[in-house]
C-alpha cells in the first residue's frame, strides 16, 4: 500500500534556505577547497610565466648572513639584471664559476667591465657580516632580489620532499572525488526533508 505524499507548497523545494544546514556547510567548504587549489595553480602558471619572460626565479635565505632583513627560511623573488646596472645597496645572488651555491648578498661596489661585453666585478658583503666576502665575483649578469617573505622558503622545501607530494596528490584526488561525486541521493533527501514530504513505500 502507498501513501500519499504531502502537497508540497510552491517555491519551497527550489528555497535554497530550506535546505538542511549541514548540505549548506558542506557544499560551501567543497567550493573553498577547489577555489584554494585553482588559485594555487593560478599562482604555478604565473611563476612560469615569470621565468620565461623576466628570467625570474625565487631564492631560500639558508643561513643569516643578511640577517635581520633577510631571516632564515625567508623567500625572495628575483629577476636577472646586468651586472653592469647594479648599484650599491641592491641586493643579488650570484654564482661564482664552478661553484653550486648561490651567494646572496648586498653590493658594497660595481667595477664596469672595461671592455663592451664582458663580466662586470661585483664587491658583495652580507649585512650580517663585519667585511665584504673575500674575492669579488666576475659575471655578467645577476638576479636582484625584488621582494621577500619572511618563512615562506621554509615551507616551500618542506614541500619538495617525497612524503608531501604524496600526500598532496593523494588530497587533491581525493578532493576531486568528492567535489564531482554524484549527488542524487543527497538532493532527493534534501528535497523531501525541505519540502516535509514522505517518502513512497
Amino acid at each position: 500500500m502507498r501513501q500519499t505524499a504531502s502537497r508540497r507548497k510552491p517555491g519551497l523545494a527550489s528555497d535554497p534556505r530550506a535546505r538542511p544546514a549541514a548540505l549548506r556547510v558542506a557544499r560551501g567548504f567543497r567550493e573553498a577547497l577547489l577555489t584554494v587549489v585553482a588559485l594555487l595553480g593560478l599562482a604555478c602558471i604565473l611563476v612560469l610565466v615569470l621565468g620565461f619572460f623576466f628570467k625570474a626565479s625565487f631564492v631560500v635565505f639558508r643561513t643569516g648572513s643578511m640577517e635581520p632583513l633577510y631571516p632564515v627560511g625567508a623567500l625572495s623573488l628575483t629577476v636577472q639584471v646586468t651586472a653592469k646596472d647594479l648599484v650599491p645597496g641592491d641586493v643579488v645572488s650570484v654564482r661564482r664559476e664552478a661553484a653550486t651555491a648561490l651567494v646572496t648578498h648586498r653590493v658594497v661596489a660595481v667595477y664596469p667591465p672595461s671592455v663592451e661585453g664582458a663580466t662586470a666585478s661585483l664587491r658583495l658583503r652580507g649585512d650580517a657580516n663585519t667585511s665584504d666576502d673575500p674575492l669579488p665575483y666576475e659575471v655578467a649578469t645577476a638576479q636582484k632580489v625584488l621582494f621577500t617573505v619572511p618563512g615562506l622558503g621554509t615551507w616551500i622545501m618542506a614541500s619538495r620532499g617525497p612524503e608531501f607530494l604524496g600526500a598532496a596528490t593523494l588530497a587533491v584526488a581525493a578532493l576531486v572525488t568528492w567535489a564531482y561525486w554524484p549527488r542524487r541521493r543527497a538532493a532527493v533527501q534534501a528535497e523531501i526533508c525541505a519540502t516535509g514530504a514522505k517518502p513512497q513505500q
